[in-house]
């Protein structure tokens, strides 16, 4: 291996390594509600509750489309 070979490799290392850890540092240090940690929990509950609307909905158009009610409790 090259002496250039080497440079490349250890400072792309560096560098990927600066970004992880910038990543990181971002994630744990936002220790007010208006951090990233706050903006990913809200997009997460943002999916599920979008995604229980979806079943809801779904759950419906196939009563309507079988002809009898579904009983959610044995569904789950």
């Amino acid at each position: 291996m090259s002496v250039t070979s080497a440079l490349i490799k250890f400072f792309g290392g560096v560098a990927l390594g600066a970004v992880v850890g910038a990543g990181v540092y971002l994630v744990i240090s936002s220790e007010d509600e208006e951090g990233v940690v706050h903006g990913v929990k809200e997009a997460v509950n943002r999916a599920l509750e979008e995604g229980r609307r979806a079943a809801e909905l779904r759950r419906r158009e196939l009563e309507l489309e079988l002809g009898f009610p579904l009983d959610s409790e044995k569904v789950k």
